[in-house]
């Protein structure tokens, strides 16, 4: 017959008093029948630890990149609407017919209307 896969409970209470403060500070414990049947899902909570530890580091990474991202976008927003303004500024009639005359390109202000030209179809 197989051996028994589990310890009973009187066995694990009887090896876990025997713990002593020498067979903690030895790791000797480490060696134990009990110990090494659970090593699989001890090795399993290390791996979710680590995995957990690399996710964190990875956010705060991720959120200090959003923060700079974010002053940046407000920065290039600012300047959006600035030079929106300058150019609203400079387009203006009176601004345009001021840099005119300020430059001596002899332009003058058309006093009659534009005139529509059209084409014969013929």
């Amino acid at each position: 017959m197989k051996e028994k896969e589990f310890i009973s409970a009187k066995q694990e209470l009887r090896e876990a008093e025997k713990i002593s403060w020498k067979d903690l500070m030895s790791g000797d414990i480490l060696t134990r029948k009990s110990v090494i049947k659970q090593l699989p899902f001890i090795l399993f909570i290390v791996g979710l630890m680590m995995i957990y530890i690399a996710n964190q580091h990875k956010y705060v990474a991720v959120h200090r990149e959003f923060g700079r991202l974010k002053k940046e976008v407000a920065v290039l927003r600012f300047k959006s609407m600035e030079l929106r303004a300058e150019l609203m500024k400079y387009s203006r009639q009176s601004q345009v017919l001021r840099r005119i005359s300020d430059r001596n390109l002899g332009l003058e202000l058309s006093s009659e209307p534009p005139v529509v030209l059209e084409e014969d179809k013929e």
